[in-house]
């Protein structure tokens, strides 16, 4: 989506996507809302006029900075803020002003060994925890507000929660805010997945750090993000990052980026939210209308919430009327052309949800009217094959893993009942259940190992020959509730080969 005009389909230009396809890429239309999976946001043109602009002249970097912060601060309400190069590089420049300040002995012992901690929600637990370990502090999960008590202070440098999950999260937030003011702790709020709000109800409330996305909701350049707070924590975030030489050096943002992530936040606070709401539900009562167009099809229109800045719309059926399969569809969908693509982490059998956040109106149609084609065109569930002839799996593999770099020797521990394949995976340090089947020579076999804070997901797809397995692996890691095919292969694959022992 585009805040200056959400009409324009991208596929109906000849030159829009162009670019992306004299490299052999397809572009998409986007269903998934913000993921930077799939590119976040489109900058507004005003956003890329601005952009374009700053790129024609020279700055001193500093004084950009200082100017920017001082019109951030006006524009939320924050003391002062920054733009930095994403919101994961936020959480570590954030990190860093707490532990080093700008004491230079202190910054340059950056990252630490692990002298320091970042306290976090045990149910809050985030994928971008590794922007605090790259600091060098470790993450040390609490439940309780009281449990800071049972720590030592002077290693914690911070307490960062997220900000979509507080609303339900055990850890309430005006106690461990109280509790972290009275200990003299700083305290981060995560809001990267969240549309910034002004005045903000998490600074306003005990924050000392706010962190969000210029690359999502607002349309800035994707690359950016916002730390706002404390003037003195903000001032120290900037001058542990870009452009001197201290440890977030490489968390670069250029001066162009800078310029358009302000602009960007400038017109979202000065009524581009309100309008970015009225298009995004006008997509959904163009798609409502395309489902609704077939009596069979339920139709749920999903609300903002904690964690959902805007609404959505889910479409639903009753196997007995079509056999479709969303996933079957989802697949479908992403190798048509338009090539569309659906959030892989909402789907349920027979139900789809659309973001409507990064669609134009003639999108939106087009969506709708393929979905609804997809459902009601001839069955898309493949019957169940005749079962086949199957090899016997059943014992102790030595599994041997060829990474892109390295190599890991795992185990399997099989059970088998004819095709189907249940067991224990083995790996360098932890293990998980395993669950696949084996038709003919053909192994397919899922596993999760345990990992922290993201379980480590393997597929494993090989064929047995003379007595041998060997394939592909896909790796990833994923939480239970973004499980979809995208983070449980983000790693990319490996080839692995297996033995009886």
């Amino acid at each position: 989506m585009n805040l200056d005009d959400c009409d324009r389909a991208p596929h109906d230009s000849a030159a829009a996507g162009q670019v992306f396809r004299d490299l052999g890429v397809e572009p998409i239309i986007n269903c998934t809302g913000v993921r930077t999976s799939y590119g976040g946001c489109n900058p507004a043109r005003s956003v890329l006029a601005a952009m374009e602009a700053s790129g024609q002249s020279f700055v001193i970097l500093n004084e950009l900075a200082e100017a920017v912060g001082r019109k951030l601060a006006a524009l939320t309400g924050a003391e002062w803020g920054l733009v930095t190069a994403g919101s994961a590089a936020a959480v570590s420049q954030a990190v860093a002003a707490c532990v080093a300040g700008n004491d230079p002995e202190r910054m340059m012992k950056l990252p630490l060994r692990g002298e320091k901690m970042v306290v976090v929600a045990a149910d809050q637990r985030m994928a971008y925890e590794h922007a605090i370990r790259a600091v060098g502090c470790f993450v040390l999960p609490i439940g309780r507000a009281a449990d800071l008590d049972q720590l030592p202070i002077e290693k914690i440098a911070a307490i960062c929660v997220v900000a979509s999950d507080i609303p339900k999260s055990v850890l309430s937030f005006d106690q461990i805010a109280l509790r972290a003011k009275q200990l003299g702790i700083p305290l981060i709020v995560d809001g990267a997945g969240a549309a910034p709000r002004f005045p903000n109800v998490w600074l306003q409330n005990g924050a000392d750090l706010l962190i969000h996305s210029g690359g999502k909701y607002i349309s800035g350049p994707q690359s950016t993000g916002f730390l706002l707070g404390s003037e003195r924590l903000c001032r120290a975030a900037y001058l542990n990052g870009p452009p001197g030489q201290s440890f977030g050096r490489s968390m670069k943002v250029g001066k162009d980026e800078i310029i358009g992530a302000y602009v960007a936040l400038e017109q979202w606070v000065k009524g581009g939210g309100a309008r970015a709401m009225e298009r995004w539900r006008e997509c959904i009562s163009i798609m409502k209308r395309e489902f609704l167009s077939v009596p069979s099809l339920s139709v749920e229109e999903i609300e903002p919430d904690a964690a959902f800045c805007n609404p959505r719309i889910a479409v639903s059926w009753e196997v007995e009327t079509f056999s479709a399969n969303a996933d079957l569809i989802v697949k479908k969908l992403a190798s048509a052309r338009p090539r569309i693509v659906l959030h892989d982490c909402w789907q349920r059998p027979q139900r789809i949800v659309v973001d409507p956040t990064n669609l134009t109106k003639v999108e939106a149609e087009i969506v709708g009217r393929s979905i609804v084609h997809a459902i009601t065109e001839s069955p898309l569930a493949p019957a169940a094959p005749p079962e086949r002839a199957f090899e016997e799996l059943a014992g102790a593999w030595q599994v041997y893993i060829d990474f892109l770099h390295g190599s890991a020797v795992h185990a399997f521990m099989l059970r088998q009942d004819r095709q189907n394949i249940a067991g224990t995976h083995v790996g360098v340090e932890v293990s998980g259940n395993c669950r696949g089947n084996i038709i003919g020579s053909k192994l397919k076999l899922f596993s999760q190992l345990p990992g922290d804070p993201l379980g480590l997901d393997y597929e494993f797809e090989g064929t047995l020959r003379d007595g041998s397995l060997t394939g592909v692996v896909h790796l990833g890691a994923s939480a239970a509730k973004y499980s979809g095919i995208t983070f449980r292969r983000q790693f990319g694959q490996a080839s692995w080969r297996a033995k009886r022992t």
